[in-house]
């Protein structure tokens, strides 16, 4: 689990896993479009051997990085860029599918015997099927199939428990980064359009919400429908009540943040308390400080799913497949959950990475044993040294954030694409919300 390789052999790895070249036969080069600090080294440099062994063919790999999903469907949208492998988000997704951006998956080569429902988790695997879903057929679980999950968190409230003392992760409300109260001027706020709209979305449609779910105590199926109708409504009436809740926002908040606002907080002296947070950027920063504390409030959040597609442009197709299933195999999806920090769609890997670390939860809470010669027992020492010293819940709500329970899944919804008109008038009021307009 703990990320051993060093920097100058990463840098090793890579280069010599990579291959930049104009020119030579296209079935031996494979193109991967990934973001940033998303994928194992090891894991790139370790494919071409790995399909050699499967196949008998020889393959090298050329790997490029983005910013964002909107870079990337630029890239695949108006310029037709030959990339074999793209990771991208449930809602980018979405909208390539709409847009007949995509080549369809051999779900049989992939996931082998045990099929999709064998190997990815239940409830992402329905997520998957929310967001292929949106423009598609509604029996379309049972068609093709366009993408594979890679990774999976939420997004919540993060927040310094030694200084923000009225908060409780499990006890969280939007109001708290909403509304006027406590630790105002101390608040961040996500720099993104549609994480803004859908947080702001719940909170203008609060009521309806508490009313759907018993003062949200009853997390029924009436209200995931209406909360997952709520977080992608962008008729211009939620539109409306989302600008108005934003600009309510705005007088409170110290900054907005795209990606510095985890770093500041896990200084001595934070310019602000709390802030939306994806939950895997929560958990970075909780390397670094576990003062931090994340929890999904009560009125419902967002979870999101990244997933890997074969472009329709795609040049290796073929290839593509492999390295797909690649990416599902368990030493593999066990090596990247640990470099991204986030939780796995792999059922296995998800089990066995959850109970490494309640054990050493469990170790260092009560003192209970474990067999230090097994082959997870360098792993839980690691997690062991890390919950050393933390208040006494901080390993559950470290593990309830990656490792959501049913119930806090209850009352997170999938953001999906939205009308290209609809996307437009999101960006402006975004634009006017954060110019004071």
């Amino acid at each position: 689990m703990k990320k051993i390789i060093s920097f100058i052999l990463c840098v090793a790895l890579v280069f010599a896993s990579l291959t930049f070249t104009a020119c030579g036969n296209r079935s031996e080069i494979l193109k991967v479009y990934n973001v940033g600090e998303y994928m194992d080294e090891s894991v790139i440099s370790g494919f071409s051997s790995w399909y050699k062994e499967q196949t008998g063919k020889t393959v090298s790999v050329e790997y490029k990085t983005y910013s964002t999903n909107e870079d990337m469907y630029t890239e695949i949208y108006k310029k037709h860029a030959d990339y074999d492998i793209v990771c991208g988000s449930d809602y980018i997704i979405s909208r390539m599918i709409k847009n007949k951006l995509l080549s369809p998956i051999d779900r049989e080569l992939i996931y082998g015997e045990e099929g999709e429902e064998g190997i990815i988790t239940p409830r992402i695997l329905q997520y998957v099927n929310d967001y292929e879903n949106y423009n598609t057929d509604p029996e379309y679980s049972a068609q093709t199939r366009y993408s594979i999950p890679y990774m999976w968190g939420t997004f919540g409230i993060m927040y310094r428990k030694d200084m923000a003392k009225e908060l409780d992760w499990q006890n969280l409300t939007w109001d708290s980064l909403f509304k006027k109260g406590s630790y105002s001027g101390k608040r961040y706020m996500k720099n993104s359009v549609r994480d803004a709209f859908a947080s702001a979305a719940i909170v203008a449609n609060a009521q309806a919400l508490s009313e759907a779910s018993n003062g949200f105590t009853n997390y029924n199926d009436e209200y995931y429908a209406l909360l997952s109708k709520t977080i992608n409504d962008t008729s211009s009436q939620n539109m409306s009540k989302v600008k108005s809740t934003l600009k309510e926002q705005k007088k409170y908040l110290f900054a907005y943040e795209s990606d510095d606002g985890k770093d500041d907080m896990i200084t001595d002296s934070p310019s602000a308390y709390m802030g939306l947070f994806w939950s895997c950027d929560a958990g970075y920063a909780m390397d670094d400080s576990t003062d931090l504390y994340y929890g999904v409030p009560k009125e419902g959040a967002n979870v999101w799913v990244d997933g890997f597609v074969i472009p329709k442009y795609a040049g290796n197709k073929t290839c593509a497949q492999w390295f797909l299933k690649y990416l599902c195999t368990y030493d593999v999806a066990y090596l990247n959950r640990d470099y991204a920090g986030c939780s796995s769609p792999i059922q296995e890997v998800s089990d066995d990475t959850e109970n490494v670390m309640r054990t050493a939860w469990e170790y260092v809470k009560n003192g209970t044993e474990y067999d230090t010669e097994s082959e997870e027992a360098e792993d839980i020492e690691y997690y062991v040294d890390y919950f050393s010293g933390t208040d006494e819940d901080f390993g559950d709500m470290y593990i309830d954030m990656l490792f959501p329970s049913d119930e806090v899944l209850a009352r997170c919804a999938v953001m999906k694409d939205s009308p290209a008109k609809a996307c437009v008038e999101m960006a402006k009021m975004w634009i006017s919300v954060k110019a004071g307009a």
